[in-house]
C-alpha cells in the first residue's frame, strides 16, 4: 500500500517546499517527480540546452521547452507587454529553432514555480533574469473575461490582471 501513497502526484512537480511546519504538510513527503525522492537525493528536473544559440530549458517533469532567460526574445527582450499582444507575440516567436512557441497556461506556469523560495520564486539557475514583476498566462478569467491569469514572479502567487496592462511573459512549447 506504501506504493500507491503518491502515485498520483508522480507526473507533478515538487512544489519545493522542504521545511517541514507541520507533520504531514508538503514538505513531510515532498510527494510529486520523482516518486519516493526527496529533494536532497532528486534527479536533475530542469536541463539547460542552448539550440541554434539560444539557450532553453527542458523540464524533464512535464516534457515543457521553457524560454531560459527573460531578457531574450522568448521573454520579450525584458520588457513588458499587454496580454492581447503577448498571445500573438508568441504565436509570432521564432525561437532555439523552433515556431510553435506560446504564452503558458496557468497550471503551466505554476509547474515551474519553486514554493520553497522567492524573489524570484522561479528556479535560478537554471531559468536567469526573472522578473520579479506580474507575468501573464495564457488563461482567460472565467468571470472577468476582461482579465487573465498571472503569476507573480517575487512570490510565485496567481492573479488576474486587465489583458490590457502590461506584464512579463516567459514563452513556453511543448517537448514532443
Amino acid at each position: 500500500m506504501e506504493f500507491f501513497k503518491h502515485i498520483f502526484s508522480r507526473g507533478l512537480p515538487k512544489t519545493g517546499q522542504e521545511t517541514e511546519y507541520v507533520a504531514g504538510d508538503d514538505a513531510t513527503y515532498q510527494a510529486g517527480w520523482w516518486l519516493k525522492r526527496l529533494i536532497a537525493n532528486n534527479r536533475t528536473r530542469f536541463v539547460s540546452k542552448t539550440i541554434d544559440g539560444d539557450v532553453v530549458v527542458y523540464d524533464r517533469a512535464t516534457g515543457l521547452y521553457w524560454t531560459a532567460d527573460g531578457n531574450e526574445a522568448g521573454g520579450n527582450n525584458g520588457a513588458t507587454i499587454s496580454w492581447t499582444d503577448a498571445i500573438p507575440y508568441a504565436l509570432a516567436l521564432d525561437f532555439a529553432g523552433f515556431t510553435d512557441w506560446r504564452i503558458p497556461n496557468a497550471k503551466e506556469t505554476q509547474s515551474i514555480i519553486n514554493y520553497g523560495k522567492r524573489g524570484p520564486a522561479i528556479d535560478e539557475p537554471p531559468f536567469i533574469n526573472t522578473a520579479v514583476a506580474y507575468h501573464w498566462t495564457s488563461t482567460t478569467c472565467f468571470y472577468a473575461t476582461q482579465n487573465a491569469f498571472t503569476f507573480s514572479g517575487d512570490g510565485g502567487s496567481i492573479g488576474v490582471g486587465a489583458k490590457t496592462d502590461s506584464k512579463n511573459i516567459r514563452c513556453v512549447r511543448c517537448g514532443v
